[in-house]
């Protein structure tokens, strides 16, 4: 019996991830079958799903969009079961995401609002705020220095931000 009760994870990621290499990440990740994994880009899921049976139940369902831009190149959500969020909490997959990939996750959980936390490949993490414009995600300010993203300002004030 679990604990928890079915939740997402929804993040951006600042560098493209190939399908396939986002599926093993997610088997290794949650310690799942194949079988308990659907994945498909966010414009096909209703087609790819057109291949399943009309009843079939997924311990982890995954969209992916690789038609953002601005600071990041991708977005990733995943739907699961409580049983894996048992497994892997929201910032340990940002990491794990982060460190497999060498990219830096974008993710939210209880910052307030309209900020949000960035975890780097080696596990750091950071508090950042940014401009959203439809499919377009820019950083404007971040309470340290991020990687490749020299124009960014630092701030560290935002920590105190609650």
């Amino acid at each position: 019996m679990t604990d928890s009760e079915a939740t997402g994870y929804d993040c951006l990621t600042s560098r493209l991830v190939p399908e396939g290499e986002l599926r093993t990440f997610l088997l290794d990740c949650f310690e799942i079958a194949d079988g308990e994994l659907f994945i498909g880009h966010a414009e096909r899921v209703t087609d790819e799903l057109r291949s399943y049976p009309g009843d079939a139940v997924f311990a982890a369902f995954c969209t992916y969009d690789d038609q953002v831009s601005g600071h990041f190149a991708m977005s990733v959500s995943v739907g699961i079961e409580g049983r894996l969020a048992d497994r892997v909490g929201r910032h340990e997959f940002a990491e794990r995401f982060a460190a497999s990939f060498d990219t830096y996750v974008l993710y939210g959980d209880t910052e307030p609002p309209g900020l949000w936390t960035v975890v780097l490949p080696d596990g750091s993490h950071l508090r950042a705020a940014m401009e959203e414009d439809e499919d377009r995600y820019v950083l404007y300010a971040a309470t340290a220095p991020i990687p490749g993203l020299v124009d960014l300002r630092v701030d560290e004030g935002l920590w105190l931000n609650r």
